[in-house]
């Protein structure tokens, strides 16, 4: 039985078909550096077995995905005369699609957790999310033009597949209109937390008074609406400071600051830092292969 470790990949994202022949293969799940990675199998025939260190071992008969948060310790094996897929992408490109997506609220709570997708559940989704396996490992392999945009696209219906194959798409079990209020206000902010929206006009757009939205998003984070905005500003801050080539005051532009100077005391208020030197110091890291944590707002 051979046994591969399933590296940090060197781009944002890569895929390959994998088969077993004669003797199962085995994958070593976590990354031996220190760059978190978020990892996707599919199963397409045959079947498989996920070992997570300190869980029962789980077995994935085909038709099957899974999908695994950062570093997640165990093994994947793959039986004799099994065929399916691997995936492996960086955090930071899992958060830019997550944020970009119009359900980035419900995946933002998936890719957090293990998620199998299998058996019935699976079958009216398993011809497409092989199909997104298939090709976003195409494009890695021809590095096409427009290749980027392609396997960005692909990834995105990959995520919202497994949402909603896994069952994660059902209605949230938590009870309480404070719970249902938090989700619908942290749904309005992730579309337009950029706009920097009054909390009266959000708290209007629900339908709800300002008090009662406050005493939600207390009891359910820990955090005032206005924190939580706040908190989402910062996180793509973060991801832009430490991804893009846009200038300090362009991503404060972007971020709907008009004045730069607001912008950097806004970002060192929270973060300790000016938006310039928090980018140093991630370029610092990042050349001794460490790469930041992009954690999300609650």
């Amino acid at each position: 039985m051979a046994e591969k470790l399933l590296d940090t990949p060197a781009l944002s994202v890569t895929a390959s078909m994998i088969a077993a022949g004669l003797g199962s293969q085995t994958w070593s799940l976590g990354a031996s550096g220190s760059r978190p990675f978020y990892q996707a199998f599919f199963v397409s025939r045959g079947r498989a077995t996920l070992s997570i260190d300190g869980q029962e071992e789980i077995e994935l008969p085909a038709p099957a995905a899974l999908w695994l948060p950062r570093r997640v310790s165990g093994t994947f094996v793959l039986a004799a005369g099994s065929e399916g897929a691997i995936l492996s992408a960086a955090e930071d490109f899992v958060w830019r699609m997550v944020g970009d997506s119009p359900a980035a609220v419900q995946l933002h709570d998936m890719i957090a957790r293990v998620v199998v997708a299998q058996s019935e559940k699976l079958a009216d989704h398993a011809g497409d999310i092989g199909r997104a396996f298939e090709m976003i490992t195409e494009e890695g392999l021809h590095h096409l033009p427009g290749g980027a945009a392609v396997v960005g696209a692909y990834f995105s219906v990959l995520l919202l597949l497994m949402w909603r194959a896994s069952g994660a798409s059902a209605p949230m079990t938590t009870s309480g209109t404070g719970a249902t209020t938090l989700q619908r206000f942290r749904q309005i902010v992730e579309l337009r937390y950029r706009e920097q929206p009054a909390i009266t006009d959000i708290a209007h757009a629900l339908g709800i008074t300002y008090d009662t939205l406050h005493r939600a998003c207390i009891a359910g984070t820990g955090r005032s609406p206005m924190e939580l905005i706040h908190g989402r500003l910062i996180a793509e801050a973060k991801l832009r400071l430490g991804q893009s080539e846009q200038s300090v005051e362009q991503i404060g532009f972007g971020l709907g600051f008009r004045d730069p100077g607001y912008f950097n005391r806004f970002f060192k208020s929270r973060t300790g830092e000016p938006p310039g030197a928090y980018r140093r110091r991630i370029a610092a890291q990042s050349e001794k292969g460490v790469a930041p944590s992009f954690a999300a707002w609650p």
